[in-house]
């Protein structure tokens, strides 16, 4: 009998051990492409109450925060917007950040600039003024200004999150620059090559969030040939000059982004461990390169279908709702990844 009790008291204990062993030390909440919703919806209410119970947490928007182009002072559509975003902070007790996307920047045209830079003030001054996250008074919009970045904050002792602005590298308007186009580009894989090595050689994990995808398999991997090739190689190229070019950039397979693309795989290649988050087409999709994740959590609030014909291998992809993406960073130095989809049950990603 003695001995039947130590025993029950031994499993028990490990039991309580495991469980102990599985609560995460932080948490970070994906989610992109929110801006199509003019109240809270059923992504953003999901969201809304996992912020709630978590505040040892942060939750990064993925740009495309306000659609169809960009937030501005002039349009009531567009406050409701983001204010469907920035109202579910309201209660949080972690940390908030907004990074900018194509659409943020008026849909690649021209007033770009000027909506960035209207969506930040607006962003930053409502969570000063309207929400409990611990981060409002240090600013909440990165990469700041109309600049590429990086932006770095520490979300956790050893947790390191990296804000880019991959349109910058594809806009074709005004943009802020720290001298030349070129320099600045320069400068941008620079600094974001010197934060690598910095987190490399302190042991700190890393989230690199971003808009654009690095590996996609949705509708922004199209060739669109052969209009890329007339627009690009040809006399037709003044077509491209007149507008065609910039609806082009957004897809993988195009100049500036397969160069931007190229560079930023060359950059990443380098380090392991590195998660790199993004939005951009409106699915859920987990890929793997070397020792790094490339997640694209871009169905927050639309869907788009995924190619029947891979272009390139996917761990896992979805496309069935809007919905976002969890990571757990274990004491054990795992992360686990789950997937919320509205209407769906929690999926728990298995060696991912």
């Amino acid at each position: 009998m003695l001995l039947r009790k130590i025993l029950i008291l031994f499993f028990l204990s490990l039991s309580f051990c495991v469980q102990a062993q599985e609560q995460p030390l932080f948490t970070v909440y994906l989610i992109g492409d929110a801006g199509e919703d003019t109240a809270s919806g059923k992504a953003l209410l999901m969201l809304e109450k996992e912020l709630k119970e978590n505040s040892e947490s942060a939750v990064i928007f993925l740009g495309d925060n306000v659609y169809p182009s960009g937030y501005s002072k002039k349009s009531p559509s567009s406050k409701l917007r983001i204010n469907a975003q920035l109202r579910i902070l309201r209660y949080y007790k972690g940390q908030a950040y907004f990074i900018p996307g194509n659409h943020d920047w008026d849909a690649q045209k021209r007033n770009g600039l000027k909506k960035i830079k209207e969506q930040q003030v607006y962003v930053d001054e409502y969570l000063k003024k309207n929400s409990t996250i611990v981060n409002k008074e240090l600013g909440s919009f990165y990469p700041a200004e109309g600049l590429p970045g990086p932006s770095t904050v520490m979300l956790d002792d050893s947790l390191r999150l990296i804000m880019i602005d991959t349109q910058w590298f594809l806009h074709f308007h005004k943009k802020n620059k720290t001298g030349t186009r070129k320099k600045t580009a320069e400068l941008f894989y620079q600094n974001l090559d010197s934060l690598l090595i910095y987190s490399a050689s302190h042991g700190e994990k890393v989230v690199i969030a971003a808009h654009h995808p690095v590996f996609t398999n949705g509708n922004h991997c199209s060739n669109r040939q052969p209009w890329r090739f007339l627009t690009s190689y040809t006399p037709f190229k003044i077509i491209g000059w007149c507008g065609v070019d910039r609806f082009l950039s957004q897809d993988i397979t195009s100049l500036r982004y397969s160069r931007m693309r190229k560079k930023m795989l060359e950059c990443l290649g380098k380090y392991s461990n590195i998660t790199y988050a993004s939005g951009h087409d409106h699915n859920v999709q987990f890929h793997r390169y070397g020792t790094n994740k490339f997640i694209v959590s871009g169905n927050g609030s639309k869907v788009s279908h995924l190619k029947k014909k891979k272009h390139f291998e996917a761990y896992f992809q979805d496309d069935s709702a809007i919905g976002f993406v969890k990571m757990e960073y274990l004491p054990n130095k795992e992360i686990r990844t789950s997937i919320y989809r509205a209407g769906k049950e929690v999926k728990v990603l298995e060696g991912y």
